[in-house]
């Protein structure tokens, strides 16, 4: 009797169930935007760091409000683009001084994601 406990114990001791990988989410190191202030038909840049610790490419996906036009948008948010934005003064802004604002969210393509917060951007007319 005491043989067959042992041998059920080994038996099941032995299997091993694979684990899951695990997806880590990216992590936001800065977000800027040089300079902080435009004039109308002047740009700023905006730009997020940001990596993943799995080592997974990083996507960045970009969203603004009417004051400020997002480079190569068509209309919304504009989505996997790389870690730096450049944006000009939009028609909606006010005169004489206005601020819009640009964030960003950043994922992995494995379904880790990170927000990396919202920006200020002066627009003065």
């Amino acid at each position: 009797m005491r043989g067959l406990c042992v041998l059920t114990c080994l038996s099941s001791c032995g299997t091993k169930t694979p684990l899951e990988p695990v997806n880590r989410d990216p992590a936001v190191q800065s977000l800027f935007a040089f300079p902080a202030s435009i004039p109308p038909g002047d740009s700023a840049v905006v730009v997020c760091h940001a990596t993943d610790p799995d080592g997974d490419p990083v996507l960045f996906d970009w969203t603004s409000d009417c004051r400020l036009i997002k480079q190569g948008d068509h209309g919304g948010t504009v989505y996997s683009r790389g870690n730096t934005l450049v944006v000009y003064a939009g028609a909606c802004a006010s005169a004489p001084v206005d601020t819009g604002w640009v964030s960003c969210e950043v994922r992995d393509g494995r379904g880790g994601g990170a927000y990396a917060g919202t920006i200020p951007i002066v627009i003065r007319q």
